[in-house]
């Protein structure tokens, strides 16, 4: 009987003493990068290469993973007898190496391909919109904690198949870009 009692006694002393509560994990700093692109695309399908503009914006945690959202859009591609404008959304998992003067990168992921055109003369577009994926990687010039060049070579790839349309089945493209980075710490 003296041992529950003393048992119960201990059980309540710890449920009612005051204890530091700590949290097991922290949360480190992330690095956000927003690059404003130009460039050019170029590929198997297309006969011509052309200049392509667009944007990104990542945010990285400490170690230097995270997440890229990325636009990009060329004007009068020729691919065979199609003239075609190309946009393609995506979102993707990112590596960029956390600190250095150059910090080499890699991405990875899927979206969305959006593609208008229709063969030459085009008197109305046919617009289309097909599931993407992508690759590449390439390396920032930091000159400090705020400025940036990013250079970035990516393969992009669609598996669409659209007969009706006269288009490239699988159409797929290289694009090359060099951008201006704005760089910032977020702060836990």
């Amino acid at each position: 009987m003296r041992g529950i009692a003393f048992a119960t006694l201990a059980a309540a002393l710890l449920v009612f003493s005051p204890i530091e509560a700590s949290a097991q994990m922290t949360m480190g700093s992330f690095k956000g990068y927003l690059t404003g692109h130009v460039g050019m695309i170029a590929g198997d399908e297309l006969n011509n290469e052309k200049l392509e503009g667009g944007a990104s914006v990542s945010v990285q945690e400490e170690r230097g993973w995270g997440a890229e959202l990325d636009f990009g859009h060329a004007s009068d591609a020729v691919a065979g007898r199609q003239i075609l404008d190309v946009t393609s959304y995506l979102v993707n998992a990112s590596w960029v190496k956390p600190r250095g003067l150059v910090r080499p990168f890699f991405v990875t992921g899927a979206g969305v391909l959006q593609v208008n055109g229709c063969d030459a003369p085009c008197n109305i577009s046919a617009r289309t919109y097909d599931f993407a994926m992508n690759a590449g990687g390439g390396a920032y010039l930091a000159f400090n904690d705020f400025a940036a060049l990013r250079a970035d070579a990516r393969y992009i790839f669609s598996a669409a198949d659209h007969p009706d349309l006269n288009r490239p089945d699988n159409f797929s493209y290289w694009r090359f870009t060099v951008g201006a980075t704005f760089m910032w710490t977020i702060l836990p």
